[in-house]
Order: C-alpha cells, then structure tokens, then sequence
C-alpha cells in the first residue's frame, strides 16, 4: 500500500512539474511548420527556397524593402508587434546564411515598416551521408528555442532545402 501511495505521490509531482514548464503549441501542416509561444509565432515552409547562392546578392537585396509576403522562415513577435523574415543563402562551400529583414507595425501608418535588414548568421553545414545539414535555432520566446533541421543534398548552388524540426509533426 505505501508503494503504491509512494508511486502516486511521485506521478503527481511529475505531471506538476510539467505543467509548469512552458510549451510550444505546435500547429501541424504540409506545406508549413508552426510553432507558437508566448504569443509569438514561428512558421517555416518545409520546403524552402533558396533566393541567393552568393553572398553579394543577399547584402545588397537584404537592406531593401521586400515585396509583400512572408520569408521562408518568419517570426511574428506580439509585442513588441514585429515581422521578422529570414532568408536564405547557400554558399558555393556549403554555408548557410540567414539575412533578416525586420519589419515593425507603426500604428501611425496602420502597417508594418522596414526597420532593418542585415544578414544576421551563417553556419557551417555538418555533412551527413545525405548531404548538408545545419541546425538553426530560432529564440521564438523567452521560455521557447526552437531548433531547425535545415537539409539539402551537397551540390551546389542549392535552390531549395527541407526544414524540420524535433518534437514537431
């Protein structure tokens, strides 16, 4: 009988950690991976394009207004109100890179501006037997990094890649 009462007291315990541990909500999709947190959230397509295999052109479209419409990977901040698109570059040695266009909501104008774009990150691809693999981490919230798996076959230039992520369907 105390075992059994040891073992339920232990369960609870567990599941009140757990509970008080903050979640993604994770939103399942073919065409797009969502993940939620804190009010923010992240979508990636999971099958993503490439827009730039040098790195001269994304420096210099990457400062410039984009046409309307998501990146490839965008996070939606909700305060403050923030669009951030992210997107892709594969060097000829196989280094991604990510340039971020920030875009925030003026309530003046009733719209998201352009507040900078840069490139923010590269990495260097690990090589797996099927091609290049980089693992990108998104901070999506304070309690929540999202970690990308961002694939594609090691033949350059790329014009594509596939994004998972773990613990996401």
């Amino acid at each position: 009988m105390r075992r059994w009462i040891l073992g339920a007291l232990v369960s609870l315990a567990a599941a009140a950690q757990a509970e008080s541990q903050p979640r993604a909500a994770v939103v399942a999709d073919r065409a797009a991976l969502r993940v939620e947190s804190g009010g923010n959230e992240l979508v990636a397509l999971r099958d993503a394009p490439v827009a730039y295999a040098r790195l001269a052109g994304l420096a210099v479209d990457i400062a410039q207004p984009a046409e309307p419409g998501a990146g490839p990977i965008r996070v939606a901040r909700a305060w403050p109100r923030q669009l951030i698109d992210y997107v892709l570059c594969v060097t000829s040695d196989g280094t991604l890179v990510l340039g971020e266009r920030l875009q925030t909501f003026d309530p003046g104008e009733r719209r998201y501006v352009m507040t900078k774009g840069e490139i923010a990150r590269s990495y260097r691809p690990l090589d797996t037997r099927d091609g290049w693999l980089w693992l990108v981490e998104v901070a999506l919230s304070r309690e929540v990094t999202v970690v990308l798996e961002v694939r594609a076959p090691a033949s350059w230039p790329v014009e594509s890649v596939s994004v998972t992520a773990d613990h996401v369907p």
